[in-house]
């Protein structure tokens, strides 16, 4: 790819701190229910909905065990799909965000910094 195409992140120092809000924190560590949740969810239901299935046409919870495995296996499929497309479109979003900060740099003035004490109004006590 030519330097042309390429939007690297140092070739825009006037936006640099926009887009370093984009950077993820590289401390974050994701709990375990948001790193597993797809898959709960879309294997809890492929053990459900044949479970459902069955109390429906009264039959025992448990028979046709096969069902139960190939739900639970395409619960997974469909955990492993959605998370993809989550990802898909995070990363699109996040590129569309950052060429819009490249392409408008006169929309994104750095701001100034303020302290604390220019912001606060002097406190009267009222007795």
């Amino acid at each position: 790819m030519s330097k042309h195409h390429s939007h690297e992140i140092s070739d825009h120092p006037e936006v640099q701190w926009a887009l370093d809000l984009l950077k993820p924190d590289p401390n974050y560590q994701p709990s375990v229910f948001t790193k597993y949740a797809a898959e709960v969810v879309c294997v809890g239901m492929g053990l459900l909905i044949p479970t459902a299935m069955n109390m429906y046409t009264q039959r025992p919870l448990r028979a046709g065990i096969q069902k139960h495995i190939a739900f639970v296996i395409g619960g997974y499929a469909v955990s492993q799909i959605i998370k993809k497309f989550v990802d898909d479109f995070q990363a699109e979003r996040d590129t569309k965000l950052r060429d819009y900060i490249i392409r408008h740099p006169e929309l994104f003035p750095e701001p100034e910094r303020v302290k604390f004490s220019e912001v606060l109004e002097d406190w009267i006590p009222t007795r």
